[in-house]
Parts: C-alpha cells; sequence; structure tokens
C-alpha cells in the first residue's frame, strides 16, 4: 500500500488534472471564457473615453489570437477613411500607410464589409474581392505589420451607412470555433453601442457652422446652389465654399454625402 502522503499527492494531481482539462474544455483553443465576454460587457457601460475602451478590448480579445483591431465606417464612393476611424488599435505606421495608400477603395475586406451584415474571416471574403491585384498587395503589404489573418463584424451604424469591427492576427489563419465567434460578436456589438453612446454625448456642436448647416439642409430640399444662393441670399460662389468645407468636415466626396452624414448624425433634420 503505497504511504498516506503519496495517495494525498496523487489526489491533488488527479484534480489540479482534472481542473486543467476543465478549464481548457471551457476557454477552447484560444483561451476566453463566457464569463470573460460578460465582464467585458458590464465594463463597457462604465467606460467615458474611446482610449481605455480600445485598450479593454485589446487586452480581452488577447485570448481569442488577436493583437490588433479597428472599428471605423465603411467608406463608400470617395470617402475618406480617416475622419470615419472610432477605435483604432492598429500597429504603428500601417494605418497611415493603409489611409495614405488610399488601400480602403481596393481592400477586399473593406469593400465586402459594405455589403453584408454577416461577420466572416478574411480569409473567407468573395474571390471577386479578395483576389483582386490591388486588394491581394494590401494583404501582403499587412504582414509587414504583423498583420496576416482577421476576422470581420459588419454593424449597423447611426453615424455612418455600415460599420465594422476588424479583428486582426499575426497567425497565417485564423481559426475560431462557433461559440468563440459568438463571443467576438458580442464583445464587438457592444464596443460598437457604446461608441455610439459617448458619441451621442456629443451632438456634433462645432463640427459644422450654422450656415453649412443651411446649406446642407436645402441641398437636402432638392435645391441647387444657385436656388440656395438665392434663398439664403449669398453669392452662389459662398454655397458652394460652405458645401466644400462640410464635406471636408466629414470626409466625403459629394454635397449628397455630406447630407447623409449630417442627416445620421442628427446634426439637420429634412
Amino acid at each position: 500500500m503505497a504511504p498516506a502522503s503519496s495517495c494525498s499527492d496523487g489526489i491533488f494531481e488527479t484534480s489540479n488534472l482534472m481542473y486543467a482539462y476543465l478549464s481548457a474544455w471551457r476557454r477552447g483553443v484560444s483561451g476566453m471564457i463566457d464569463s470573460e465576454v460578460f465582464d467585458f460587457v458590464e465594463r463597457c457601460r462604465k467606460h467615458t473615453a474611446a482610449g481605455p475602451l480600445l485598450g479593454d478590448l485589446l487586452e480581452t480579445v488577447k485570448n481569442l489570437g488577436f493583437e490588433h483591431l479597428i472599428l471605423s465606417g465603411v467608406p463608400l464612393s470617395g470617402q475618406k477613411l480617416a475622419p470615419m476611424v472610432e477605435l483604432n488599435g492598429w500597429p504603428a505606421g500601417w494605418f497611415e500607410r493603409y489611409v495614405e495608400a488610399e488601400h480602403a477603395a481596393v481592400d477586399g475586406v473593406c469593400i465586402y464589409s459594405a455589403k453584408t451584415l454577416k461577420p466572416f474571416f478574411w480569409a473567407d471574403v468573395p474571390a471577386k474581392w479578395a483576389d483582386t491585384d490591388d486588394s491581394r498587395r494590401v494583404a501582403g503589404e499587412a504582414t509587414e505589420f504583423g498583420i496576416a489573418s482577421g476576422f470581420a463584424v459588419p454593424m449597423l451604424s447611426v453615424h455612418h451607412w455600415q460599420s465594422v469591427l476588424s479583428f486582426a492576427s499575426a497567425a497565417k489563419s485564423c481559426t475560431l470555433s462557433p461559440r468563440q465567434q459568438v463571443q467576438l460578436v458580442t464583445m464587438a456589438v457592444y464596443a460598437g453601442m457604446s461608441i455610439q453612446a459617448l458619441s451621442d454625448d456629443d451632438d456634433g456642436e462645432g463640427l459644422l457652422t450654422d450656415r453649412e448647416r443651411e446649406v446642407l439642409l436645402w441641398a437636402a430640399a432638392g435645391k441647387t446652389s444657385s436656388e440656395t444662393s438665392q434663398i439664403l441670399g449669398l453669392t452662389e460662389r459662398t454655397v458652394k465654399w460652405h458645401s466644400t468645407r462640410a464635406r471636408e468636415a466629414f470626409g466625403v466626396a459629394t454635397t449628397t454625402q455630406a447630407v447623409v452624414e449630417a442627416v445620421r448624425r442628427r446634426l439637420i433634420h429634412p
């Protein structure tokens, strides 16, 4: 018969192994349990600025194998990406290159994010957008900054036509169980809701001047620059100048897009 101490040690070893096994089973391959997701959701309600929220989300999704992320409106028809970014957790230098080269216009992941509300692995972007020379070039450049795969969660947005929270990994392929996908989507949605709530606290005061709002309001009513100039008692050149300033404020290419953004941000009410 083994000594009592050996038997006791064996029991503790077995108990530890069982605990480790159960923990691994609950966490899955990438190491996250549901309680961590709920804890993050609870913390979302307490964040009062984008920076702490970004840091919290980055730290939490490490357990699923992601090192970087970005939450942004999805640019359409010439819109600029930079003004639409709400959480920027991309590697240093990559965001600057992506924006400067206007990669959003050709990046298959970005393009597909505007066409679906279904979460997707980057690797599953349809070939018509992912297999172009430009899209492959963007993907190749991203690997220089430690980004090789990812998972995207498109979302409806009050402030943009559509938003996406895209998680990035240095791993060559991204693997998540169905449960882990639900965990990631849950955190993405709550992060998006929290950012929207923070934005709603700021009613946009200062983004547009009163005159720029007036010009956009008449544009929303279908008035031309010439007609608006007569209504407001301004020169047509001045009306066009205010329209340009409004477009620049939203980072969009056309006055129609500026009108859409102003309506979505509740800055004008046609």
